[in-house]
């Protein structure tokens, strides 16, 4: 097969990012006989070619423009230009595959896409969509011309199906994977140390981005409604980029509840180094209103990490009774959680063998065995 592969999309450390490299480093593991085509911006070649640095299967193209360079008008017609070059392209290969939902292109016949969650079409408290938004009617016709869908997780194949019902014969459920560095490891405490971490000091580890739907308000709230002994023994390190402004809100929330010296704000941390905190950690907390998969958690239980999860989302499906579930809306239900998973040791011990255990279930590989199959779906 001859594949085209959107990557005109940010590829830095979001779950997106992770998903489309080691999809695709998986695919050339399983049938390097096929021609992998990476599309991307003019002038990104270099760039994304780093995250390949030693694969020949792959060509790159870039044929678009960048139009976050420029603002206003010229911007959208910038992005309207895109829609017809991809029309121009896609003739070139077997199929397309847009492994971010957000850049997909209408009206071409040979379109696969990963949608990995529906979040953005639901209202600020992830219960009610509005079916007249502009995000609903995308996602609509999305489903309604792509000729093949992948989706994480069961969760998020329900809610398509909810909503969509006609893609029902599209869609093929492909389970995220785990990056081989994420396992059980004897900590560096030396890494640990850089980050202002002393040998043997405790903390909860929170991994991903700042953003709403994420619930770091509550987990923080939650926190500080530790016994005090609990909060002077155990910090709190949250591991997540951020913009200035919301870097400050986090700050400020932090400060106003008195939690300046318990809590830990880390912006930048490397596969290398998150792999030595997932192994210190006493647990992950990880209570998002809504996740189509979750990376962060399957990283932690690869590592033997306990989490504390909400019982919500697509969460629970990937712990397999691995974790604690929490309301993530209740900030006293987060709360006894956090001082269950510390005060018992022995169920940190459960936890983590059954989160190795499940773990287990999950690979590249598999993601990439299963994307295939897709792809000749399309193409027989």
């Amino acid at each position: 097969m001859n594949i085209g592969l959107d990557f005109t999309h940010d590829l830095g450390h979001s779950g997106i990012g992770t998903y489309s490299r080691s999809l695709i480093e998986a695919m050339i593991r399983i049938e390097p006989e096929n021609q992998y085509n990476i599309l991307t911006l003019r002038h990104k070649i270099p760039e994304v070619r780093q995250h390949f640095p030693h694969q020949n299967k792959i060509a790159y193209t870039a044929p678009f423009q960048n139009p976050g360079m420029i603002g206003g008008r010229l911007k959208k017609l910038i992005i309207k230009h895109h829609k017809q070059i991809w029309k121009k392209q896609s003739t070139k290969y077997d199929l397309v595959h847009y492994t971010h939902q957000d850049y997909f292109v209408h009206n071409i016949r040979n379109a696969a896409v990963t949608i990995h969650d529906i979040i953005k079409i639901y209202d600020k408290e992830y219960k009610v969509t509005d079916k007249n938004s502009t995000r609903y009617l995308h996602t609509a016709e999305m489903i309604k011309h792509a000729r093949h869908i992948f989706v994480p997780s069961h969760f998020v194949h329900q809610e398509l199906l909810h909503y969509f019902p006609l893609c029902k014969d599209k869609i093929n459920i492909t389970y995220e994977g785990v990056k081989n560095i994420y396992q059980k490891a004897v900590v560096n405490t030396d890494i640990l140390r850089k980050f202002n971490i002393r040998q043997n000091e405790q903390f909860f580890i929170y991994v991903g981005r700042l953003e709403t739907r994420k619930n770091l308000d509550n987990l923080i709230i939650a926190y500080s409604y530790l016994p005090e002994n609990l909060k002077k023994d155990i910090k709190l390190v949250l591991i997540c980029p951020s913009a200035k402004k919301a870097t400050k809100h986090l700050q400020e929330k932090i400060n106003i509840l008195g939690l300046k010296n318990n809590i830990v704000h880390l912006t930048n941390v490397s596969d290398h180094d998150l792999v030595h905190f997932y192994n210190a950690a006493i647990a992950l907390i990880f209570v998002s209103y809504s996740e189509g998969f979750g990376l962060p958690l399957i990283e932690a239980m690869n590592c033997g990490c306990p989490a504390i999860i909400a019982n919500c989302s697509s969460l629970p499906e990937i712990s397999a009774g691995s974790s604690i579930l929490v309301n993530p809306a209740d900030t006293e239900s987060i709360c006894d959680g956090m001082v269950q998973i510390s005060e018992n040791r022995q169920l940190r011990q459960t936890l983590s063998e059954k989160s190795l255990l499940r773990a287990s279930n999950f690979s590249w590989n598999t993601t990439a065995y299963e994307t295939l199959k897709g792809y000749k779906r399309i193409y027989s």
